[in-house]
Order: C-alpha cells, then sequence, then structure tokens
C-alpha cells in the first residue's frame, strides 16, 4: 500500500519539466521571503517578532532542492545546488534578523528616553539637612514596581532564549524583595534603576 503509493507519487514528481519544478520551488522561496520582508516593513508586530520559522523553513527548502535536483543530476551536482540555495537562504535570512535587531534596538532607546525624561521628585533640603543618611522613601516606586513585576510575569509566559529566562527570573525576585523592603536606601535605588533598564531591554526585545 505505502510502497505503491510513494512510487505513485515518485513517479508524478519525475514526470514534471524540471527547470519548471526548479522555478516553481525556488520561486515560492523567494516569494514567501518578500512577504516576510514586506510585512516587516509594514507591520511592527511583525517587525519585532522571531524569524526563526523562516531559518526552519530555509532548512526544508534546501532539503526539497536536493530532492529536486537528484531526479536529473548526480550526487555531486545536486549537494553543489543545494548548497548554493542554503547559503543565500542562509543570508536573506540574516538579513530579516538584522532589521529586526535594528527596530529593537531603536526600541530600546526610545523606552530608555522616556524612563530618562519622567521627573524624579526631589526630596526637601530641610530634610536632607537633617539627616544625611536618611532612607529614601520607596512609595514612589511602588506602582512602577508593582508594573515591573507584571511585565515579568508577562514575560515569562513568552518563548525565552535560556539566558533571558535565567536573567528574568533572577530580576523578578530582586524586584519582590524589593517590594517587601519598602523602603530603598541610596545604593538599593540603583540597583532598582539597573533592573527597571534590564526589563526595558528584555521588553523590546520581545515585543511586550
Amino acid at each position: 500500500m505505502f510502497s505503491d503509493f510513494f512510487n505513485n507519487f515518485y513517479g508524478w514528481f519525475d514526470s514534471l519539466p524540471f527547470d519548471a519544478l526548479i522555478y516553481f520551488i525556488w520561486g515560492s522561496y523567494l516569494g514567501i521571503f518578500l512577504i516576510a520582508l514586506i510585512s516587516s516593513v509594514c507591520s511592527a508586530k511583525v517587525k519585532g517578532a522571531s524569524k526563526k520559522p523562516f531559518l526552519c523553513l530555509t532548512n526544508a527548502y534546501a532539503a526539497v532542492t536536493l530532492a529536486a535536483f537528484m531526479l536529473k543530476c548526480s550526487f555531486g551536482q545536486s549537494l553543489t545546488a543545494t548548497v548554493t540555495f542554503w547559503v543565500v537562504g542562509y543570508i536573506l535570512y540574516g538579513a530579516l534578523c538584522a532589521f529586526n535587531k535594528q527596530y529593537t534596538n531603536r526600541k530600546a532607546r526610545i523606552a530608555q528616553s522616556a524612563i530618562a525624561a519622567t521627573p524624579v521628585p526631589v526630596q526637601p533640603v530641610r530634610a536632607m539637612r537633617a539627616d544625611a543618611h536618611a532612607q529614601v522613601p520607596a512609595a514612589k516606586n511602588g506602582v512602577r514596581l508593582e508594573h515591573a513585576v507584571a511585565v515579568t510575569d508577562k514575560l515569562l509566559t513568552k518563548n525565552l532564549a535560556k539566558s533571558d529566562r535565567q536573567e528574568l527570573e533572577k530580576l523578578k525576585n530582586t524586584l519582590a524583595v524589593l517590594k517587601i523592603k519598602g523602603t530603598l536606601n541610596p545604593t538599593e535605588a540603583d540597583i532598582l534603576n539597573d533592573n527597571f533598564n534590564a526589563l526595558l531591554k528584555l521588553m523590546a526585545k520581545y515585543n511586550v
């Protein structure tokens, strides 16, 4: 049963005009690349999305290219054509990734600029003179901490790289400790700002 099916399928595949078959395979691949490129230009969501599915598609098309060339060419010729296609495909994949990296870096810079532009309440001069070592109230950071914890939970549901997930879990634990503490000294306030910056980079990277 299965042998008959594959024999019939191979016969149909072998009967196709070779040039038309290669044009169809490579043409459809280039068409998908153009669709991905245009979508990245027109849609911020697509632009920030992972491009790994295109890499998997490139590998699949390389296998189809090898099978198609083996119908009419020797193994050496088929392998040469497949490697050539695979290299070109990886170049196109790299172009999509570079386009995505530029967008991610620009988004991170915009987010960091917005945070830097946020006015920071100034401590009263009299209070600073009364106690130079007084701890900084963390009430003003309460809302930001709540939001940051919520964002970390949302990010943890994403398909994160292993290193990013480890960094995010460490960051979440640090935010939880600072939230429980309630009052931060200057050193702890610096730690909080560093964690906010790290979180902004992850938000930009995974389009959250």
